[in-house]
């Protein structure tokens, strides 16, 4: 692959994960009970709108998961309050490290709470 199709294929990535494109279709794969998949094909808004929501949630509930109000979830992530407000109404998106933080702190809350110990003692 021509280092050119990479670039192109990142900007297309990149401008759908922004929002500024939209995919040509999009393809829901359900099992269809023998070990194979059915393919159905779905509205790209509403599968982009159920992304938009999911992620909110995510963010709300890594929150919920640590018991942080929202300043101090943003002190945590290094972020500005209205940062964090945006990605729990959908406004915007976590980049993917701090989508990584946020997986981490759903699965394993406490692990996230005592590496923050220093950061939350001193936005406290």
């Amino acid at each position: 692959m021509k280092p050119s199709e990479l670039k192109e294929i990142v900007r297309r990535k990149t401008a759908l994960l922004a929002g500024t494109a939209q995919p040509g279709r999009v393809t829901q794969l359900l099992p269809n009970g023998k070990g194979g998949y059915i393919r159905r094909p779905i509205n790209s808004e509403t599968y982009r709108k159920a992304q938009v929501a999911e992620q909110a949630a995510s963010v709300t509930a890594a929150r919920a998961k640590l018991g942080l109000s929202q300043r101090e979830m943003a002190s945590l992530m290094g972020i500005s309050p209205r940062t964090l407000q945006n990605w729990e109404q959908g406004q915007r998106e976590p980049d993917q490290a701090a989508k990584m933080l946020l997986r981490v702190a759903v699965l394993h809350p406490q692990s996230v709470l005592d590496a923050a110990e220093p950061v939350l003692a001193l936005a406290g």
